[in-house]
């Protein structure tokens, strides 16, 4: 095992390699924003969420805390690389917790100030005991409030990504799958070093 004092990673926030974002900013999001309709995008919530349950609901809670360093993944940020599947799953919840209030607040044609930063939807502290029924709960409550939200209403309206830039409500909605797929392959090669 890595111990934290050794590995040597980037500041959170630091964002991804160029080109990784380049194709990611010009190719894939322009596809997804293209091609997913809403019902589809949280089908795929609803999907993520199983699927990560199954890889998880097996391990202890020694086994949910236990940090891994794992190799940067696509999409993944550098500083996230030494993780246990308990922050992981705690990260999920973050972003998708702060993502369904400000989807609310776009849908009603409120932009909050500010913009969105990954170096504050890091996880601190979790309790391991807790975090698979909480990221459960809120991934039913993710797709039960914004399946009922008008996402349309406001097209105009929207906050600033800090990869990919101002997005309204519909499209914040139609990348939390995409993320938690990423933190899926994260759980899972931590998984494989435990």
């Amino acid at each position: 095992m890595a111990d934290a004092t050794v590995v040597k990673l980037d500041k959170p926030g630091a964002g991804l390699p160029f080109y990784e974002w380049a194709v990611a900013n010009y190719i894939l999001v322009p596809l997804r924003l293209n091609t997913t309709s809403i019902k589809k995008a949280l089908f795929e919530v609803e999907n993520e969420s199983n699927q990560i349950n199954a890889v998880v609901s097996p391990l202890s809670v020694t086994q949910l805390n236990e940090q891994r360093l794992i190799p940067r993944l696509i999409g993944l940020e550098d500083s996230s690389r030494f993780w246990s599947v308990a922050m992981a799953l705690e990260h999920i919840v973050i972003v998708n917790s702060r993502a369904l209030n400000l989807v609310k607040a776009l849908s009603k044609g409120i932009s909050p100030p500010g913009k969105s930063s990954t170096a504050d939807v890091k996880p601190g502290q979790v309790d391991a005991s807790t975090i698979v029924s909480k990221f459960l709960s809120n991934s039913r409550e993710y797709v039960d409030v914004a399946s009922a939200l008008n996402l349309d209403t406001h097209p105009n309206v929207t906050y600033e990504h800090p990869w990919f830039g101002k997005m309204n409500a519909r499209q914040w909605v139609l990348f939390a799958a995409p993320h938690m797929a990423i933190h899926r392959k994260q759980i899972v090669e931590i998984i494989h070093r435990l």
